[in-house]
């Protein structure tokens, strides 16, 4: 598969059909998940045990999350896909919705890095509140 197929094959698991242990086999091993530090799932975790604690705690922040990405581009085994991110939080009902680009390294058809960029933290933080 060349990486834009990884990249959306594993999109579809976890976004369309909810299906996080799919997505996760899309990573390699030592596959490295960057979330905002300011989050409360931030930090950088590394291996699949430790992406997957962090995307349960997405599951627990939110009752509903999406990304819709519109554009993908592609550079040798990066990929940046960029839409819209939205989300409702779980403890307070509040949605918010605003631009993300997420940026991908696929090595060998495995994910060795994510790094969502998001445009507002800060409304997500206030969201939470």
């Amino acid at each position: 598969m060349k990486p834009v197929e990884v990249v959306k094959a594993s999109y579809e698991a976890m976004l369309d059909r909810g299906d996080l242990e799919a997505f996760l086999a899309f990573f390699a091993e030592d596959g490295v998940l960057l979330e905002a530090d300011s989050l409360p799932y931030g930090g950088r975790h590394v291996g699949v045990d430790a992406i997957r604690t962090a995307l349960l705690r997405v599951v627990e922040t939110f009752s509903a999350f999406s990304f819709k990405p519109d554009v993908f581009t592609t550079a040798d085994e990066w990929v940046i896909a960029y839409g819209t991110f939205s989300v409702t939080v779980r403890s307070t009902g509040k949605s918010v919705s605003f631009p993300l680009a997420e940026a991908t390294r696929v090595v060998d058809g495995k994910i060795k890095l994510i790094n969502p960029v998001y445009s507002d933290t800060a409304a997500i933080l206030e969201a939470l509140k």
